[in-house]
């Protein structure tokens, strides 16, 4: 429900940006008419002059450039909660770069009488588009926020806490637009004694008894192995675990502040990337993905006709996995084991695994097996860098023995990952666990220039091959 509001608000956004800046690039050219005088004396008038080739291609093009813009920006990745002040700087930000970009493409070459001229119709254009586009987001957001107001619309939480609650914790919440549904005590779920209780089925069941949206947890009085035990359970059912920033986490991690008049508070059950980090990483997704399939498609179909001859079975396989937010979703790669290999059961291939086909083993060498992640890739299901997906039986297996393997799932899986580079494949769960700390310390160093350098070596040990 929640995702498909998401849906709404952002072609809501992206309409709005559209034809504000259609309105904003027609209000300037109206300007632009006006001020020249060799155009109106050209043009018979204004729509005569915005009828011409050239302002038709203007007004095709632009508009799909500015929301370009924006969408690499991060603008619309966080619909559902806007910050006034984010979206002001956003607006001045886009709009300035979109205006010199404007300026240096269509207005430069322009005879002007005057070169003070030039300078003139750069601050008209950008006071143009900024007063549409700045004024439509205004009026839109104002728009939602009131009726979300108006249906109280505030995320419900359920309080893990001690039996003596935590009143001040309570009334932070309230100030951030956070309901706290329900109470439950430490104890009431056995994590005083043996921890019987203590699962995500028990936390899911009371996620829906009570309606709720996630969990707020009071820590003051819980010991730290109590503690993780419960936010790895938690972590499980993908939603909301907002803890009170103490001085401790203000001095150690990064916290998002929800609102500046009550207490800092933090989801650390998602990552605080910026928004602009995330739109940037999904963008060189689709663009490298798109790029990748097209470069490689006749490797892979050269490849696909020598798998089909070498044994019997299909050329490229599918297999379900976990991912972003622990949702499965089916794999595709070249096959390059036996069609038989799991009869018996899923199980880890090694590197003399036996179910290996000799063009298997050629294509593991170099990680050509992998080409059809790409199509994962520009689907959404995976990025070009990330933790590598598992199967759920295996990762039942790791969940047993490091709980917080869990914290794979903030992310995208990857095509390749820290993981991969430093350690490689794994052949059995204990390595499964030695390769998990390199995309743990991934996940907590997040950003642009770890993925490209990830990608740098990926493709050096695909050279080398070294894959195997």
């Amino acid at each position: 429900m929640k995702s498909k509001r998401s849906r709404i608000l952002r072609t809501c956004y992206v309409g709005a940006d559209y034809l504000s800046t259609l309105a904003g690039v027609l209000l300037f050219t109206l300007a632009r008419f006006v001020m020249i005088g060799p155009l109106h004396n050209t043009y018979s008038g204004f729509w005569a002059f915005v009828n011409t080739p050239g302002s038709r291609l203007t007004l095709a093009l632009f508009p799909a450039l500015m929301l370009g813009l924006y969408c690499v920006s991060g603008y619309y990745v966080n619909v559902a909660y806007k910050s006034r002040i984010r979206e002001f700087l956003n607006t001045l930000c886009c709009v300035a770069i979109g205006s010199v970009i404007f300026f240096m493409v269509v207005l430069l070459n322009d005879v002007l009488p005057r070169r003070i001229h030039n300078y003139e119709l750069l601050l008209i254009l950008f006071g143009c588009l900024f007063v549409t586009a700045y004024g439509t987001r205004l009026l839109l957001t104002t728009l939602i926020k009131s009726s979300s107001a108006s249906h109280h619309d505030r995320q419900r939480l359920l309080m893990l806490c001690d039996r003596t609650g935590d009143e001040r914790l309570i009334r932070d919440a309230d100030s951030c637009r956070k309901e706290v549904v329900a109470t439950i005590p430490f104890d009431s779920f056995g994590c005083s004694s043996a921890d019987s209780h203590c699962t995500h089925g028990y936390f899911g069941r009371q996620l829906k008894k009570h309606d709720a949206d996630g969990f707020l947890l009071s820590l003051s009085s819980l010991p730290q192995d109590r503690l993780l035990k419960i936010i790895c359970e938690l972590y499980l059912l993908d939603c909301p675990i907002i803890v009170s920033a103490d001085d401790y986490r203000l001095l150690t991690s990064k916290v998002v502040y929800e609102n500046l008049m009550s207490e800092p508070l933090m989801d650390i059950s998602r990552l605080t990337l910026p928004d602009s980090t995330v739109a940037v990483k999904r963008s060189l997704d689709v663009a490298l993905s798109v790029i990748g399939l097209i470069v490689s498609l006749p490797v892979m179909l050269v490849l696909a006709f020598l798998v089909k001859v070498g044994s019997k079975g299909p050329a490229i396989y599918s297999q379900e996995r976990i991912g972003y937010h622990r949702i499965p979703f089916r794999i595709y790669k070249l096959r390059s084991m036996k069609a038989d290999a799991e009869v018996n059961g899923p199980a880890l291939s090694a590197e003399d695994d036996p179910r290996i086909t000799r063009i298997g083993r050629f294509m593991r060498k170099y990680r050509l097996d992998e080409l059809p992640n790409l199509w994962n890739v520009l689907r959404g299901d995976m990025s070009l860098v990330g933790p590598r997906p598992e199967r759920e039986f295996f990762l039942s297996q790791m969940r047993e023995a490091a709980p917080y393997c869990t914290l794979l799932h903030q992310v995208r899986p990857g095509l390749t990952s820290l993981g991969m580079v430093k350690f490689g494949y794994a052949s059995t769960v204990e390595e499964m666990l030695l390769r998990l700390k390199y995309d743990l310390l991934y996940i907590q160093n997040l950003s642009l220039s770890l993925d490209l350098k990830i990608l740098f070596y990926t493709l050096r040990t695909v050279i080398r091959g070294e894959g195997l």
